[in-house]
């Protein structure tokens, strides 16, 4: 029979090794393009001049920047 000190260290033991891994698709600008996207998305409406601008910045970024396919993807359905 287990003693409930041994219990309780077992289980701590399995949070531990249960960590979420970073996942290496995932580039270092995702979520600044993310947000543009949302940002031009709000804007778009109203000032179309400026909403423009950030569309053009996010697609620079993207050109340019190392933003996963993933988030590419997220932005067009936003």
């Amino acid at each position: 029979m287990k003693n409930l000190n041994d219990f309780i260290s077992e289980e701590d033991k399995k949070k531990e090794s249960v960590r979420p891994v970073k996942d290496s698709k995932r580039g270092t600008d995702d979520q600044k393009y993310v947000r543009l996207m949302e940002k031009y998305k709000r804007m778009r409406r109203g000032d179309k001049d400026k909403a423009n601008k950030v569309l053009a910045e996010a697609f620079k970024l993207a050109k340019d920047g190392d933003v996963s396919k993933q988030a590419i993807m997220a932005g067009a359905y936003i």
